[in-house]
């Protein structure tokens, strides 16, 4: 902001999503005087999540307890949660304009809940957020109240398919040096990948459990094992099984019990 002399009083933040990495400096801009800008599901999101919710389902999915405690003292994502704040709500296809550029709300639902994209039609030119990375996969995780995570993340990239881009400017990392449609088209077969290996583990495996489905999925990542897994990956690693695992029940590929307390797949 000082580098483009930028007046925090005239200065506007648009937030994709909740997730911390990009919500988590939010209430200090607002306190400059910046005004932000967010999409209504993932505020009111913010405003009634319950950290609880999840870590009774990790639990129930097989993930040891002290695992999860180890997670919850050090997982960045949960020490740099943005402190409490207000934004102004945008809904899908609202339109925002600054110097010459349009730029339209466009929902995209999967990574977050309430995830939103901003399209400049005339230049063909795509703020993505989280929604689509080029050199990595967006995660997709499970979220309270939204029954299929992964096939509302898949919807979403298919409604996006045939947009005219140009310039594709993703949250994390490269833009890449394929166009946005061929990298959505990678993303679909990468998680029909995915499905189908969780859905393989489940046959050989009958009656496994999520925490141990993961550790037997294929990881891009320094470690040798499962074991050697840092905690905080493991979660992320377990939160992407369960999307899948959620989206194989509701298609009927699986099926899901719960003995005791842990939740069993077959």
């Amino acid at each position: 902001m000082e580098a483009l002399s930028l007046a925090p009083e005239e200065t506007d933040v648009f937030l994709t999503h909740l997730h911390s990495d990009h919500t988590g400096n939010a209430k200090e801009l607002q306190d400059l005087g910046c005004r932000l800008l967010m999409g209504e599901k993932d505020m009111n999101y913010l405003h009634r999540m319950d950290p609880s919710i999840r870590n009774s389902r990790m639990l129930r999915e097989g993930m040891p307890q002290e695992i999860l405690t180890e997670v919850i003292s050090n997982n960045p994502g949960r020490r740099y949660a943005p402190v409490p704040f207000d934004a102004e709500t945008v809904q899908d296809g609202d339109r925002l304009s600054y110097g010459g550029y349009h730029l339209t709300c466009l929902s995209t639902p999967g990574h977050t809940p309430g995830h939103f994209c901003l399209y400049d039609r005339e230049r063909e030119l795509i703020f993505l957020g989280d929604h689509v990375l080029f050199d990595i996969t967006p995660n997709i995780s499970f979220w309270d109240g939204m029954e299929d995570a992964l096939g509302t993340y898949l919807e979403s990239l298919k409604s996006m398919m045939d947009l005219p881009v140009k310039y594709a400017l993703p949250g994390h990392r490269h833009m890449g040096g394929i166009s946005m449609r061929d990298r959505i088209i990678e993303l679909l077969a990468h998680h029909d990948a995915r499905l189908d290996e969780a859905e393989r583990i489940v046959c050989e495996h009958p009656g496994i459990n999520a925490y141990d489905l993961a550790g037997m999925m294929t990881w891009r990542i320094r470690s040798r094992n499962w074991a050697e897994f840092p905690p905080g990956q493991k979660w992320f690693a377990v939160c992407e099984a369960l999307a899948h695992l959620d989206h194989l029940v509701l298609t009927g590929r699986i099926t899901r019990a719960d003995h005791g307390d842990i939740r069993y797949y077959k």
